[in-house]
């Protein structure tokens, strides 16, 4: 997703889905690459370990 994506998806300004990504991306949850002037986010491993409940 991109980060109007998100914005739009959870109903948030802009500036906060990307500080959310940046917390995120710092925890290792997601991986973030700039397209021009888009940035795609996109869930590390541990990210959708965290999401599908199978850490222990």
């Amino acid at each position: 997703m991109t980060t109007m994506d998100i914005a739009v998806a959870l109903r948030l300004a802009p500036s906060t889905a990307s500080r959310h990504a940046t917390v995120l991306r710092e925890a290792g949850l997601l991986l973030s690459q700039r397209q021009g002037v888009r940035v795609l986010h996109h869930r590390t491993g541990l990210g959708r370990a965290v999401l599908e409940g199978v850490l222990k």
